[in-house]
């Protein structure tokens, strides 16, 4: 798993406003090119196949931030 995926999970976590961002992401699919996309604005390099090994180690979690 890709720590840089993980510093940016904990940013969102910090984050309000990046959190209501990925709220409104309508799919998993949205959802995971958004991180990618949000993740290099803020200087976090990491590929969709990397969210998705995040998303499915920590589904629990995430849904609990982002529902």
């Amino acid at each position: 798993m890709s720590k840089q995926v993980r510093k940016f999970h904990q940013l969102v976590i910090e984050n309000p406003s990046l959190q209501e961002r990925f709220r409104q992401a309508s799919d998993r699919a949205t959802f995971v090119a958004l991180a990618v996309q949000v993740g290099a604005e803020y200087g976090y390099h990491f590929t969709a196949g990397e969210v998705e090994d995040y998303i499915n180690l920590n589904f629990l979690t995430l849904m609990r931030q982002f529902s």
